[in-house]
């Protein structure tokens, strides 16, 4: 049996890093990346999902992510991760595409 993971892939240095690393332990990867009003990277995460010749399924999250960006119940935090209720959205999603796709753990950069 082999060990499976689905990683979270922006297309920036940290996913790419992630994805490979876990490729060099022989950890067939699928990865996801999300679709909002707010994200840019959609070519570079598609570019970088076949540099590294893994899967790559684009998310477009539901109605309800607007509502948690307007609310976060975290609030708001600052720099390069302003909104940690998004994160944990995105997790959530993919915690349940992980389970459809019968990998064991997620990955993130």
């Amino acid at each position: 049996m082999s060990i499976r993971c689905v990683a979270l892939l922006s297309g920036g240095l940290d996913s790419k890093l992630a994805i490979r690393l876990m490729q060099q332990q022989g950890i067939e990867v699928e990865a996801v990346n999300f679709k909002t009003v707010f994200t840019c990277c959609q070519d570079q995460s598609a570019q970088a999902a076949r540099e590294l010749g893994v899967r790559l399924t684009v998310v477009t999250p539901e109605d309800d992510y607007l509502e948690l960006v307007r609310r976060p119940q975290f609030g708001y935090g600052k720099g390069a991760n302003p909104c940690v209720d998004c994160r944990i959205y995105m997790f959530r999603i993919a915690d349940r595409f992980r389970e459809q796709a019968g990998a064991h753990f997620l990955v993130s950069g």
